[in-house]
């Protein structure tokens, strides 16, 4: 991985680029006692000439990303960012890694099913939804399962039902 995400620095910060990246999963980060919803793109590529800069990435789970709608893996989703260096650890800093922030003009590229709408303006039901899809994983692994969150999010699909009708 390293390697990969040397290319990431050799692209430099001075500029935004445009990148295309696979949707795999969404998760959440617990970040100063509020957790925000993430998701990871692999296979991330430059766009202008297809090359690989890193097997993965992840994002803060975005509006503009909430407005593609519910990612299934394997979607393909075109932006535009910077490369942005950080220091990487949870206490202490260990190592230096690279990343790209600021996605913009985020799209679907294989948009061709309807998709269910998420929930933009509402962070609890969106972490809901997130426990809800990896329930298993987040058990099996000691990471926090709140039924509450679920429970926001069952009541925002409810709401979601009854305004359709």
């Amino acid at each position: 991985m390293k390697e990969m995400r040397e290319k990431l620095k050799e692209l430099g910060s001075q500029k935004r680029h445009e990148f295309i990246g696979e949707f795999v999963r969404l998760g959440y980060k617990n970040s100063f006692r509020t957790f925000r919803a993430t998701l990871m793109l692999a296979n991330v590529k430059l766009v202008e000439n297809d090359e690989l800069v890193t097997d993965h990435l992840w994002f803060n789970y975005t509006k503009s990303f909430l407005k593609l709608g519910e990612l299934k893996e394997g979607d393909l989703i075109k932006f535009n960012a910077r490369v942005n260096g950080y220091d990487k650890g949870y206490i202490v800093a260990d190592t230096h890694d690279y990343r790209l922030v600021n996605p913009s003009k985020i799209k679907l590229v294989n948009n061709k099913i309807a998709r269910q709408p998420m929930p933009i303006d509402n962070n609890a039901a969106m972490i809901g939804y997130a426990m809800k899809k990896n329930k298993q994983f987040y058990k099996e692994n000691h990471r926090s399962y709140i039924q509450w969150y679920v429970d926001c999010y069952e009541y925002w699909l409810k709401q979601l039902d009854s305004n359709k009708g």
